[in-house]
Formats: C-alpha cells, structure tokens, sequence
C-alpha cells in the first residue's frame, strides 16, 4: 500500500471483503425454480378465463423485470427483488387485480391510474382485460425505487430490468460502510467504503474479465 490516491497492490482478499453483495444470478434458465412452480400451481386453480388474463400479465412483468424472481407473497404470485415484492396479481370473484406490493406506488402513479378502480392495495382490471406496458413500466419503476430508499440497513439499486446495479449499507440516510457496484453485463464494477457519505479505506475497480484494475487507499 502506498499513500492517498494512489495504486497499491493487488490484494487477493479484497474481494472477498465484498461476497456478501455479490449479485444474484438470473433464474431465468428454463427450468422452473421452485418460486414459479408454486405460481403455476396457482394459476392452475384459477378459471380459465382468468387464467389467461393473468398469464398474459405475468409475461408482460417478466419482460419488464426478467432478473426477478418468482414466487408467492400474501398468498399471491408476485415478482421478487432481494426478497421484496415488486409486482404481484391475483383472480377474485369478477375482476383480477395488480398489487404494486406498496399502496404508496399506487398514490405516486396518480393519474396514470384515475380511470382504474383501487382497492386495498390493488389495482383492478377486468376479467378479459389487459393493463398497458407502459403503466406497468411505470409502476415497477416505482416500486423499484422505494425499495432503493433505505435510510438505514442493507440498500440494493437496480438496472430497470431486474439485475442489481449496487449494493452496500446505509446508516441515517447516508452511504456508510462497504459498497459493490455492477456493470450493467453483471461483472462485478467497483468496491468502496464510506464513513457516513464520505469516501474512505480502500477503492478497487475490476476489469470485465474479473481481475483487478486500479485500487487506491482514501
């Protein structure tokens, strides 16, 4: 190690500092994970009608967020970051409903859900009926961005498709211990630590490839 700002030497360990944030591989393999095949098993019970409905919605979600994963929240299927619900849907008698997993979503989206009827949380839609990309785009979005507004705790940024952009921990609101950052292809980008929203201890870029770039001491 040498002084402020400059390069030191490469420091196996470093990395390993940082395995806890490291991101979550996509489940997307065609294989059904666990999670998905409990949502089939729902879907499954549903009417015929409604069923249809609902997987043309659970694919217009999976296109938006494919880094996602699937499984069940509040006994309904939903689409889950780092444990988190992000969007959910469900059939009930005579119409199917949209859960944003956060009735704050449904507030911040304001007109753009005017013309939908709001209940408990959910957003309801017909039958037979089909919600907009767009306002779906929008209402993850959304909800992607409450999760990222942790003040204290474990914080995780996404890419608008699902894949974690970054990870770290948060105290009073500010950036504060160890970070990891993503390139948008998934390799790992850059790790740092912070003091309470300043820059401190060691900063190491990395090269697509995995290997060490540039790592400097604050």
């Amino acid at each position: 190690m040498t002084v402020k700002g400059q390069r030191v030497h490469h420091n196996p360990r470093l990395r390993d500092q940082y395995d806890w944030a490291m991101p979550k591989e996509s489940t997307n393999t065609g294989i059904a994970a666990p999670g998905a095949e409990l949502v089939n098993a729902y879907l499954a019970g549903v009417e015929a009608r409604q069923r249809q409905t609902l997987e043309a919605l659970r694919a217009s979600i999976k296109k938006i967020i494919p880094y996602a994963e699937e499984g069940m929240k509040y006994a309904m299927p939903a689409f889950i970051l780092d444990g988190k619900g992000v969007a959910g849907y469900a059939a009930f008698t005579g119409h199917c409903s949209y859960f944003p997993m956060s009735g704050s979503v449904l507030e911040s989206a304001g007109d753009l859900v005017a013309n939908y009827k709001i209940s408990k949380g959910g957003l309801r839609f017909a039958t037979d009926g089909r919600l907009p990309v767009g306002l779906l785009r929008k209402l993850i979005k959304l909800r992607m961005e409450e999760i990222a507004a942790v003040e204290n705790g474990r914080r995780c940024e996404y890419y608008p498709d699902g894949r974690l952009k970054a990870a770290g921990q948060m105290r009073d609101g500010k950036l504060h211990g160890q970070w990891k950052w993503y390139r948008y292809d998934g390799t790992l980008m850059r790790t740092g630590e912070f003091t309470f929203g300043e820059q401190t201890g060691t900063w190491t870029t990395f090269e697509r490839d995995g290997s060490e770039g540039r790592t400097t001491i604050l």
